[in-house]
């Protein structure tokens, strides 16, 4: 009996770590790059993933859409297939795309929270609030956190202008504009008892062209993108190359400017509309369009 019993928890010692690897894959990270779009120069996508699950960020190029996808993913040896009919082959630290790569940029397994999230106050109040707009099997969803609450509501209608999000059984309704002509956009907030009127303060996205006359100097235009939660600022510099892409976090800022930097590239905020960009000590001018 006690044979048996040894027998048992060796064979149980053995399983365990093996079945604990088997969940392990190399493939785990976070990848950025660029993806092809018929609209614009290309679409800048962050992708993380944990096993079989994924999450995605998608952000068009010189427009002011943003897209967040939650989902599963489907493996096929070095394969994988997300539940949003994308493809993706494990390539050591690259994701292969068609004939697109993603490069890994990091082993963390979750999209960071500032760069998925809208930071908003109520223009009563001054109360801070946040939201998250995002997607799940076909489905949208907003996440409101108000007050200590937390109001999960789904998409129920849209128009040219507004989608709304609602929770029926609660009588709860959020209306976000469609389009972002503005890095400054108010939601209502409809629950049972009271109305809110929301500005969204960040991120901001403006669009920068380079005032140089040569045209052949690199990068022309960027996409630019401010984040800030009130605990740390950074901020993102997108282009169609991927090489000129840059995610920068803030290292000086007053009422009026800013400095963003990893060491070695840096970006200048000198007021709303002028910016120097510094790559191998070469300094280009941009101006906000």
């Amino acid at each position: 009996m006690k044979t048996n019993q040894i027998l048992r928890l060796i064979l149980l010692s053995i399983i365990f770590p093996l079945s604990a690897c088997s969940v392990s894959h190399t493939s785990d990270g976070t990848y950025e790059g660029i993806l092809p779009a018929a609209d614009c120069p290309g679409i800048y996508v962050m992708l993380t993933i944990d096993g079989n699950k994924y999450e995605l960020l998608e952000k068009y190029l010189t427009l002011p859409e943003t897209f967040v996808t939650y989902g599963e993913i489907k493996r096929q040896g070095q394969t994988l297939q997300l539940d949003n009919q994308m493809e993706f082959t494990c390539d050591s630290n690259h994701l292969s795309y068609k004939d697109m790569s993603l490069r890994q940029i990091s082993t963390q397994k979750s999209l960071p929270e500032i760069f998925i999230s809208q930071s908003l106050k109520e223009n009563q109040t001054g109360e801070d609030a946040l939201l998250k707009v995002y997607s799940r099997k076909g489905k949208q969803f907003a996440d409101l956190y108000f007050r200590d609450n937390k109001y999960s509501l789904e998409e129920s209608s849209q128009n040219d202008s507004t989608k709304e999000y609602t929770d029926t059984k609660k009588a709860i309704k959020l209306s976000i504009p469609v389009s972002r002509s503005s890095s400054l956009q108010e939601l209502t907030f409809k629950n049972d008892t009271a109305a809110y009127t929301f500005t969204s303060l960040t991120p901001c996205n403006n669009i920068y062209r380079i005032t140089e006359k040569e045209e052949h100097v690199l990068p022309a235009v960027l996409d630019v993108i401010y984040y800030n939660d009130g605990q740390q600022a950074f901020v993102k510099l997108l282009h169609s190359t991927l090489s000129y892409c840059y995610t920068l976090p803030q290292t000086e800022a007053s009422a009026k400017t800013a400095i963003y930097t990893d060491g070695q590239t840096e970006w200048q905020l000198l007021n709303h509309r002028n910016a120097v960009l510094i790559i191998n000590h070469q300094k280009y001018e941009y101006m906000e369009e």
